[in-house]
C-alpha cells in the first residue's frame, strides 16, 4: 500500500641632520714691558689664524630593541567525560570510549581564572551540563563506530557533582590547565548485555535497507512510524520471515490511520496508507543480507518513493505478503531509524556471519512504456469541478536488478530479480458535491 509522489606601502623616510661647527678668533699676546724713559713701540701683531672647525661626529647607532615576545593567548576550559564501555566487536569482547564534554570559551576561562572561583553562572552550566549526561543505564544495541557495527552495552554512569566542581575549581586556578575531569564511576548493567548477541551468535551485520518519504503527507508519515517501530531492536528466530507476520493486524486500534493506497485501478483511501514504505525498506533489507526470496511482488507502477526502481515490495493484508527464508543458520537481529527532517528510512539486520559478502547490481531497465492519458474519477467528497491530483504519471518498465554472493572476491553465486510495472496515468479526483 502506497501512493505515488512528485516529484594594503608603507613610506618610511630617514631624516639626516649634519651639525655646521663655527670658527673662534684667536686671543692677543700680552705687551712686552719696556724701560720708562723709553716709551713702549708697539709690537707688530701677527694675523690670527682663524681655528678650523672640528669635523661632525655623527651619533653612535642605536641598537636594534630585542622583538616583543608574544603575548600568551588565552586558552579554553574543556570539562571532559570520558569513561569505557563494554563493546562486541567480530564476536570479540572489547570496550570503546565515551565521550561528553562542555568547552567554556578562552575569553570566559580567563576572566574566570582571574577570579579564581566558580561563580554562579559557571554552577549552573555546570549543572546543566552534568544533568544532561546519560546516567542511567541502556540496553546493548549495535552502533557503527568508526566505519565498523558493533555491539556496544552502555552501563549506568554513577558522576559525583561535588568532586567534579573541585576539578574544575582547580583547573580554573592552574593557570595552565586546560581541561578539567568529571568524576565518574561505572554502575549497573542495563538488562540486555552483551551476553545476549554472543550467545545467539549475532555478531555481524549483514545488510541495510534505506528508502527516502520526502513529500509524504502527515498520515502517511504516522503510518510509516507505527510500522516501523515493530523493527526498532527486535529479535526474530523463526525459519521463514514473514512481514505480516512480523508487524501484525495493521489497524486503527494499534495506531495506523488512513491514508492512500493502490487498490486495483485506482488511488483510494485505506487504512495503513504509507506501510509499504516499510515493507520496500525491509525486502532491501533482507535482499542485501543474502537471504533467499520465498514471496515478493513489485508495485503495479513505479512510485517515486522507491527510487532506484527495482527493489521494492507491496503488501496487502491478509493476501499479499513479503517473505524470505533464513538461510543465515542463526537468529535475525533487527534495527530501525528514520528521520522526518531527512525523509529518511532504515532498516538493519544483524546475525551470524556469513562466509560470503553480498553486491548488488544497479537496476536495469530492459523496456519502457509510454504513460497513458489522465485519468479523472469523481469524488463526492470534493465540493463540484474542484480537481485533487493524487497519482502522477509513471512509464511502464521491464526491469532487472543482480545480486552476486562473493568469496575471496570471486562470485560464486548469482540470482536475478525481475519486476514488471505497468503504465500508469495522472490520476485526478473530480469533485461532484454540490
Amino acid at each position: 500500500m502506497t501512493r505515488a509522489w512528485k516529484p594594503t606601502l608603507g613610506l618610511t623616510a630617514l631624516l639626516l641632520c649634519a651639525a655646521h661647527a663655527q670658527g673662534v678668533p684667536a686671543t692677543p699676546p700680552a705687551a712686552a714691558t719696556a724701560p720708562v724713559e723709553t716709551p713702549p713701540a708697539a709690537a707688530p701683531t701677527a694675523p690670527a689664524t682663524p681655528a678650523q672647525p672640528a669635523p661632525a661626529t655623527p651619533p653612535p647607532a642605536a641598537a636594534p630593541a630585542p622583538a616583543p615576545k608574544p603575548a600568551q593567548q588565552a586558552a579554553p576550559l574543556v570539562i571532559t567525560l570520558e569513561v569505557p564501555q563494554p563493546a562486541l566487536l567480530n564476536g570479540k569482547k572489547t570496550t570503546v570510549p565515551f565521550t561528553r564534554s562542555l568547552t567554556i570559551p578562552a575569553e570566559r576561562a580567563a576572566a574566570l581564572r582571574q577570579r579564581g572561583v566558580i561563580t554562579q553562572s559557571l554552577g549552573e552550566d555546570l549543572n546543566r551540563f552534568l544533568g544532561s549526561l546519560p546516567t542511567a543505564p541502556q540496553d546493548a544495541r549495535f552502533e557503527q563506530l568508526d566505519r565498523q557495527w558493533m555491539a556496544v552495552q552502555r552501563n549506568a554512569l554513577n558522576v559525583d557533582a561535588a568532586r567534579t566542581r573541585e576539578n574544575v575549581l582547580k583547573a580554573l586556578k592552574d593557570p595552565t590547565a586546560t581541561r578539567a575531569n568529571v568524576a565518574v564511576t561505572l554502575g549497573a548493567s542495563p538488562k540486555r548485555t552483551l551476553d545476549f548477541f554472543a550467545l545467539r551468535g549475532i555478531t555481524a551485520h549483514l545488510g541495510t535497507g534505506e528508502t527516502n518519504y520526502e513529500g509524504s503527507s502527515a498520515d502517511r508519515m504516522t503510518n510509516i512510524h507505527v510500522g516501523t517501530r515493530n523493527f526498532k531492536d527486535r529479535l526474530f528466530e523463526g525459519k521463514v520471515f514473514s512481514f505480516n507476520g512480523f508487524i501484525g493486524p495493521i489497524t486503527t486500534g494499534r495506531g495506523y490511520v488512513p491514508g492512500l493506497v493502490i487498490s486495483g485501478e485506482r488511488t483510494e483511501s485505506g487504512i495503513g496508507g504509507g506501510i509499504c514504505q516499510v515493507s520496500t525498506t525491509a525486502f532491501r533489507t533482507l535482499y542485501s543480507a543474502g537471504l533467499k526470496i520465498v514471496e515478493r511482488r513489485n508495485h503495479s507502477y513505479q512510485v517515486y518513493y522507491y527510487d532506484p526502481q527495482g527493489l521494492d515490495a507491496t503488501i496487502y493484508q491478509p493476501s499479499q505478503d513479503l517473505r524470505f527464508e533464513n538461510t543465515t543458520g542463526g537468529s535475525l537481529w533487527f534495527q530501525a531509524d528514520w528521520d522526518d527532517k531527512k525523509a529518511s528510512l532504515a532498516i538493519h539486520v544483524f546475525g551470524k556471519a556469513q562466509p560470503y559478502t553480498v553486491q548488488i547490481g544497479a537496476p536495469r531497465t530492459l523496456s519502457t512504456t509510454p504513460a497513458p492519458a489522465n485519468r479523472l474519477i469523481p469524488d463526492p467528497t470534493l465540493p463540484a469541478g474542484q480537481r485533487k491530483q493524487v497519482d502522477w504519471a509513471a512509464p511502464g518498465a521491464v526491469i532487472e536488478v543482480t545480486r552476486k554472493f562473493l568469496q575471496g572476491g570471486q562470485v560464486v553465486r548469482q540470482d536475478t530479480l525481475k519486476s514488471v510495472y505497468r503504465p500508469w496515468p495522472n490520476i485526478f479526483l473530480v469533485g461532484t458535491k454540490r
